[in-house]
This record gives structure tokens, C-alpha cells and sequence, in this order.
């Protein structure tokens, strides 16, 4: 299967003891919605180098869900997607070409439900198979309903997750599994989305700062909680923009707000100060469009792929850059190169 083929890295097991005793990753994502245009903007603050590559994937591709029995979802891409995949294995960000977007993030306290009959799908493949399924959140929500997330060891560890998911609607869902129970936010209560704790928390939490009826301002630190508290506050009180290049770049500003710089430590109580998670990459989906942006935290440029230039037919080959290359800039669907297997 070309999932688990795709760019296969060898973790020593040194680095993944080291994962084992770190909290891994606390990214952010914002949904910024106008009336005519809905981006999404996310960070992926990890505590290792993901290695990232955007891949185009056609439709047509035959994948199963990655659990090891008999009850394991198999599917076959109805939809043409890009997407980054991290650590050689894992779909953590994307948009297809219906204007889906999903989103991978972390969230410590995550229980998922107990193994049930339904058709078993890797937490770390849920990503890849709502881009493949899915043109809506309405029909996210019900192939979810269909099958069951099971968590699976990736690169040496398991990886506790929530999902974000929108449309070229402006339709909104943040799928959480909190005390084994799967818990789906949809709507305005699902634009901005970080890590733990749990959303509830975070909604309730939001109440106690002055934009949102509190009277504490607001807070400068890059945990959790208060990267929640900065992306809602400025998703509140930017201005309207004029077109589409101004929501792009309102969105893009959001995010290096809630940015994690190189050597920020992490000050939440009970955690090692030498814990740390710096913001390795960029992305903004344009759901309206069918843009896909890209940056690398080292790089100067920003590259991005039109979705309307990539040839997403049954059977086209699948084709990547690398999140890595510092040069890329600009529309880079021509730079595309075909992944051969080996």
C-alpha cells in the first residue's frame, strides 16, 4: 500500500524512547470564515523534525486502515487530494479537491472508544480517509459514524489526536475522544482548535478574558490554553477583508500569533521546562479557491499548490515536493515529481 510506503524514514530507538517522555506536539488551527471566502490556518509545532512532504494523491487509490485484524476499513479515494504527510507515514494536514480540509493535532488526554465490531481505521490514516470519502462535513461525520478510530503505534510511539474538519461551505467540526466517549463540536464553537485539555475546557475557559465577557487580558505564553485564548480573540476582532488575498493573509497573521519560536519552553504546570515544541511548519487551505499553502519554518518563501492545476484522474501518478526544499516558492504543481515505489 502506497501509505506505507510513501517516504519511509528509520527512527532509532533512542529517538523514540525520547518521544515516550515528551509531550510530542501542540499545534493550532483557525478557521477564518467570510462570506465568500473560508481558509484555514494551521501550525505544526512538533518536537522532532517530521520530515514533511506535500503529496498530491489521485483518485482511485486502493488503501485499507491500518489495523492489524480482520475488521480493518478498505476504501478506494473518490477524491483527489494534497496533503502533508509527517514521519513518513502519518496524513497530518490536507485539502481535497471538493475543498475538504481536515486537520491532525495532538491532544494529550485522548481515550478513544473501546474496540467495538465496526471497521477498525488507524488514527494516524483517519486524516487521509475523510480526504479521500468526504466533500462535506455533513458526509465526514457519517463515514465516521461508520468506522472506528483505534490508536497505532507510529514511529515508535502512539499519539493521542483530535481531528478538525471544514468545507468550502464554511462548515466547521472539531471530533474529540474524551473518556472513551467520541464528542463532535460543529459550528462556530469549532473555529479554533489547539490542545489540551479538551475543548469544552478551552470554550469555558475562553469566558474568563475580557473579549469574550472576562476581565483578564490576554495571555503571552505559547501553552496550550492561552495560543486558544490569542487565535480567538484576533479571529474576533480582525477586520472584514476586502477579498481573498486579504483572508489569506488575516488568517496567516492569526497563526504567527499562536507560532511557537525555536527554544520557547513550555511553562504548563507539571511539565518539565525543558520541554519544547517549536512551530516546524505552515500551512493555509484555501477552501474556496482550492489553494494549498505551504511554509517551512527555515525557509523565507512560501510555496503553494493550485489544486485546479494538479491532474487528480484515476490511474495519474502520485506526486510530491518536499517540505524540506528552502527553494520552492510560489505555484509549484509544476515541480511536482512522480513517488516511484522501490
Amino acid at each position: 500500500m502506497i501509505m506505507k510506503q510513501l517516504f519511509g524514514i528509520a527512527l532509532s530507538s533512542s529517538l523514540s524512547i525520547s518521544l515516550l517522555n515528551h509531550p510530542a506536539t501542540a499545534c493550532s488551527r483557525i478557521l477564518f470564515n467570510t462570506d465568500h471566502d473560508h481558509v484555514v490556518a494551521r501550525t505544526m509545532d512538533l518536537y522532532m523534525p517530521d520530515h514533511p512532504n506535500v503529496v498530491a494523491y489521485p483518485r482511485g487509490i486502493s488503501r485499507d486502515g491500518a489495523v492489524a485484524d480482520s475488521k480493518t476499513v478498505r476504501w478506494t479515494s473518490k477524491y483527489g487530494s494534497v496533503t502533508v504527510n509527517s514521519l513518513g507515514i502519518a496524513t497530518s494536514d490536507g485539502i481535497n479537491e471538493k475543498g475538504f480540509v481536515a486537520n491532525l493535532l495532538y491532544l494529550h488526554g485522548t481515550q478513544y472508544e473501546n474496540r467495538d465490531r465496526r471497521a477498525g481505521i488507524a488514527n494516524y490514516m483517519l486524516l487521509q480517509y475523510l480526504l479521500d470519502v468526504s466533500a462535506t462535513v455533513s458526509e465526514a461525520l457519517v463515514e465516521l459514524d461508520k468506522v472506528q478510530v483505534v490508536s497505532v503505534k507510529a514511529a515508535g510511539r502512539e499519539w493521542p489526536l483530535h481531528i478538525s474538519i471544514s468545507d468550502a461551505s464554511g462548515d466547521s467540526a472539531v471530533v474529540e475522544f474524551v473518556d472513551g466517549v467520541k464528542v463532535v463540536h460543529r459550528g462556530k464553537d469549532s473555529a479554533v482548535m489547539t490542545n489540551e485539555p479538551p475543548l469544552d475546557w478551552q470554550l469555558n475557559n475562553l469566558k474568563k478574558y475580557s473579549y469574550f465577557g472576562g476581565t483578564e487580558s490576554l495571555p503571552g505564553d505559547i501553552d496550550p490554553p492561552s495560543r486558544f485564548v490569542r487565535a480567538s480573540a484576533f479571529l474576533k476582532t480582525v477586520p472584514v477583508p476586502k477579498d481573498t488575498r486579504e483572508a489569506l493573509a488575516e488568517a496567516y497573521s492569526i497563526a504567527k500569533t499562536v507560532s511557537v519560536p525555536r527554544g520557547a519552553k513550555n511553562t504548563s504546570v507539571g511539565v518539565s521546562s525543558e520541554d519544547t515544541w517549536p512551530t516546524l511548519w505552515t500551512t493555509l487551505a484555501d477552501a474556496s479557491n482550492r489553494l494549498y499553502f505551504f511554509q517551512a519554518s527555515g525557509a523565507p518563501n512560501m510555496f503553494w499548490i493550485d489544486l485546479d492545476k494538479v491532474n487528480f484522474t484515476n490511474g495519474a501518478p502520485v506526486k510530491y515536493v518536499s517540505g524540506d526544499d528552502v527553494s520552492l516558492a510560489g505555484e509549484v504543481s509544476k515541480k511536482l515529481k512522480i513517488f516511484k515505489n522501490k
